[in-house]
């Protein structure tokens, strides 16, 4: 799996970015966020098992340990308004410990929810996503 920044094709206000980050760290409980006013420029992801995707499960509930703790996958950041995510897995699934078609389907999940994450942060903010290209509703 490549560890790579994922876009998340979306400019935001300093106020919106202010929003969504004191939503991710009212939701850091519930949600799999988190905010700390001294790194106000960054959001951190966190995947827990009962809501990764496929094979991510097993890699993030650390082989069904009971109680397992979620893992931090990425970090929004919020880039003068042009935000992006930061892979911040420190184990990334490679061959020949994972079937080569495996890893390419987890980089494909990894990076579907890393972008629904966004979305589900931005709806919990209260911000809207209409379609690329349109001005965000707040």
């Amino acid at each position: 799996m490549e560890k790579r920044n994922l876009r998340l094709d979306a400019t935001v206000t300093a106020e919106q970015w202010d929003m969504l980050a004191r939503t991710a760290q009212e939701l850091a409980q519930v949600e799999g966020f988190d905010w700390k006013p001294d790194a106000c420029d960054e959001i951190e992801v966190y995947m827990r098992a009962e809501d990764a995707p496929g094979a991510w499960r097993d890699w993030v509930a650390g082989g069904g340990d009971y109680g397992a703790q979620p893992i931090r996958v990425a970090t929004f950041l919020w880039n003068s308004g042009e935000p992006f995510a930061r892979n911040e897995l420190e184990l990334l699934p490679v061959s020949p410990n994972v079937l080569p078609q495996d890893v390419e389907r987890m980089q494909r999940d990894y990076e579907q929810w890393v972008h629904n994450a966004w979305q589900r942060l931005r709806r919990a903010s209260g911000m809207t996503y209409i379609e690329a290209g349109h001005v965000e509703q707040v």
